[in-house]
């Protein structure tokens, strides 16, 4: 098998793996503990927040270790929201119809409580217009949240000119205004430098970037203040109650090293694979959905639709060949219908049925690229031929 499907989950690093593992077996003590054992696992803990701290470029009080990137998106939101109700701030939130439904959710929820929401909407190829996003900035905002790298169509936000319009409307202001950013599909692909991009928070997922799933980081810029969503014994200074999982959070600090030390040469060896894919899949009539320009796009991510074939269609067939895909569209109850990110960005129903992405990883090589491409000749040829 050929995996070429990185952005919904990647491989658990064997150096992460071999990382957490003491911490399954004889190093079992619980951080809150204040016996050898517990001291142990404390200092695991303390090793692995400075190494996401180290990689993200902030301070280690910034950082804050979380079950997954779900988790991170609502606390950062719904906390946010908890302080803004409970010091009498203004209630208006602006996000984008692109977002995960990690952020839609509560976004919705939020609405649904009496937030006025501004929906910002996308251009064709994903991106928010920045002068749409300008305009949406009113003196009524206190949140805003758009995603830096998109799961499906690969466009990267302008999140760092965002931050910087949000930092000068709210000196103007004289108050806060929170910025998060779900930058869930970034470690390890593109360089992240807190001290330059100047979000309020941000949301990660170890499983992204090679660490296993059930475990995520939410960055909190210090003086930016959220109320707890979650109750409980007051881990994670309150905002993530529950005793930690010791393991899970060695490995995200490891894989975190990892990201950091291999990201310029996984950066360049990603671009040179989508590339490749990209002039070979151009060559045989498809529509790439989400930026033309691979530079704008999330390195290593190729989404496309082909006319007439059912993406679902194309990634069976390519898994029955040793190819691991993913379609653009979800299957509820059977009934097959094309995302909301595809709307969104004005796909017609028959071509978002068709869409497909393609994500490379730190474990693929040349020579997949290569039997990837030939593969996706013979299948596609094939699937017109039984559509026409």
């Amino acid at each position: 098998m050929i995996y070429l499907d990185n952005s919904a989950t990647t491989k658990v690093r064997p150096q992460v793996l071999e990382a957490m593992l003491p911490y399954l077996s004889d190093n079992y003590g619980n951080p809150s503990s204040i016996h050898s054992l517990g001291r142990q696992a404390r200092a695991a803990v303390d090793n692995a927040r400075s190494q996401v701290a180290s990689f993200l470029g902030c301070s280690e009080n910034e950082v804050y270790f979380s079950s997954c990137a779900t988790m991170s998106n609502n606390v950062a939101l719904l906390g946010r929201a908890r302080f803004v109700e409970a010091n009498g701030l203004p209630k208006h939130l602006i996000t984008s119809t692109i977002e995960h439904p990690a952020v839609m959710g509560p976004a919705q929820y939020l609405e649904a409580q009496g937030w006025r929401v501004t929906y910002l909407p996308v251009d064709k190829e994903g991106f928010v217009r920045l002068s749409d996003f300008e305009s949406a900035l009113a003196p009524d905002t206190s949140i805003v949240s758009v995603m830096w790298g998109n799961n499906e169509i690969g466009v990267l936000e302008p999140v760092e000119a965002m931050a910087t319009m949000v930092e000068s409307y709210a000196e103007k202001l004289g108050r806060d205004i929170f910025m998060h950013t779900d930058a869930v599909q970034i470690p390890g692909k593109l360089a992240i430098d807190l001290s330059k991009l100047k979000v309020s928070a941000l949301s990660l997922s170890g499983h992204k970037f090679g660490a296993p799933k059930g475990i995520g980081i939410l960055y909190l810029r210090r003086l930016f203040n959220i109320m707890p969503i979650i109750f409980g014994g007051g881990q994670e200074m309150g905002m993530f109650a529950g005793t930690e999982s010791v393991a899970h959070i060695v490995a995200i600090g490891e894989a975190a090293r990892l990201a950091q030390q291999e990201q310029a040469e996984l950066e360049q060896r990603l671009r040179s694979y989508q590339k490749q894919l990209f002039e070979s899949l151009l060559a045989h009539d498809v529509t790439i959905t989400g930026p033309s320009d691979i530079e704008k796009r999330l390195p290593g991510h190729v989404s496309f639709s082909v006319a007439g074939i059912e993406g679902e269609a194309l990634v069976l067939k390519s898994d029955l060949k040793g190819l691991a895909l993913s379609s653009g569209s979800a299957c509820h109850q059977g009934i097959i219908e094309a995302s909301s990110v595809l709307k969104a960005i004005g796909l017609g129903q028959a071509k978002a049925l068709g869409a497909v992405r393609i994500s490379f990883g730190a474990d693929n090589t040349q020579s997949d690229v290569l039997e990837a491409m030939r593969l996706l000749e013979i299948i596609l040829g094939k699937l017109r031929k039984v559509s026409n």
